[in-house]
């Protein structure tokens, strides 16, 4: 079971990535979706900079470097999966808002990591699908149908 941590991590998160939506819309309302996702990453990069140098713990810089080294070349593109998720955000935002731009997101990312987990690219092997996992995919994409509905 993960820790408290971990969870905490996650919900902060989850408002984080809500809040960030209207943020990073409201930059490129001043200077364009591009732009704006670049501005978001490099305060997010310079962040993570500092954060990174509190918690090296004795490793250095020669450490990390030798670990992002050993690192397979596929795992660094998770800054470019990144880029296009705060770029879809700020676009469909601007769009259609918040909500129904976080919902598709939201249900799209879940059936691709069913089966992102049923072939086991990740850190825990295959998971299989089973049909609770199904269910709640078909609920959440009725889920996006009714966030989507507009009322008159």
């Amino acid at each position: 079971m993960a820790s408290w941590v971990t969870w905490l991590l996650i919900v902060a998160g989850g408002v984080a990535g809500a809040l960030q939506a209207p943020i990073n819309t409201t930059l490129a309302r001043h200077t364009g979706p591009i732009p704006a996702s670049l501005v978001s990453f490099t305060v997010g990069a310079l962040t993570m900079l500092v954060l990174t140098l509190f918690t090296l713990r004795g490793q250095g810089i020669s450490g990390l470097a030798g670990g992002i080294a050993a690192a397979p070349p596929w795992s660094l593109v998770g800054g470019i999966c990144g880029a296009v998720v705060v770029t879809a955000v700020i676009v469909g935002t601007g769009s259609i808002g918040v909500n129904a731009t976080l919902s598709l997101l939201t249900g799209i990312q879940l059936i691709a990591a069913l089966l992102i987990d049923a072939v086991g690219f990740g850190t825990v092997g295959p998971i299989p699908i089973r049909w609770p996992q199904v269910v709640g995919v078909l609920l959440m994409i009725v889920g996006m149908k009714l966030v989507l509905t507009r009322q008159p």
